[in-house]
């Protein structure tokens, strides 16, 4: 069975100086993104999911991540890891409110050289979830909240593993969580895998910009 290794993170807030430096949040303009078009539009990206690639002897680079929301009052919003594993917003309070009762696209993006092996994302069970792509992700919810998973292939490596499709907020109330993501390479030949982890902190509903 495969091992993994965490990405290492360092505890606490990065100094001001340095969060400054880092890439921040992509906000494209509203009007140009995919959250007027079709939902195919989303899709179609599913097809670039990876490159045929080898598993290396060995491997000890994380993979990257990438989660990207677009929808109405949101237009794009775009998160990566690399740069940072947690994303806040000012004041260490949420980093976007979402609009109660409103569907929104999404795609999570897992890439490393070596063969992404897992994507993973979790959100709120109150949320439901449509339009998933590709057929492979398997979606389980418990008493708190609703997986989404899509597994690689040893036999078969590629550069990418991506989850995309739609989830429609809850209706009422208001509800403060947060996305979290993982990926996973092979690890190279070993099997010792590599686990990168990205947090977005989200409220629905509190009426916040």
């Amino acid at each position: 069975m495969d091992k993994i290794t965490s990405q290492p993170s360092v505890p606490g807030k990065p100094p001001a100086a340095a969060r400054a430096a880092q890439p921040q949040t992509l906000v494209t303009n509203p009007t140009r993104s995919l959250a007027g078009a079709p939902l195919v539009a989303l899709m179609a990206l599913v097809a670039l999911a990876g490159c045929a690639t080898m598993i290396p002897p060995a491997d000890d680079t994380p993979p990257r991540l990438e989660l990207t929301i677009i929808g109405p009052g949101l237009g794009t919003r775009t998160m990566t890891n690399p740069p940072q594993a947690r994303w806040l917003g000012e004041g260490d309070v949420q980093l976007f409110d979402l609009l109660p009762d409103t569907g929104y696209n999404f795609r999570l993006v897992v890439s490393d050289a070596g063969g992404a092996a897992r994507a993973h994302l979790r959100m709120p069970r109150e949320f439901t979830v449509s339009n998933l792509s590709p057929a492979a992700v398997r979606e389980e919810v418990d008493a708190l909240q609703r997986r989404l998973t899509l597994l690689g292939s040893r036999d078969d490596p590629r550069t990418g593993l991506i989850i995309a499709g739609r989830f429609r907020t809850q209706a009422t109330g208001i509800l403060a969580f947060d996305f979290e993501a993982e990926g996973d390479d092979f690890g190279g030949t070993p099997g010792r895998r590599n686990q990168t982890f990205m947090s977005v902190q989200v409220t629905v509903g509190a009426g916040r910009p």
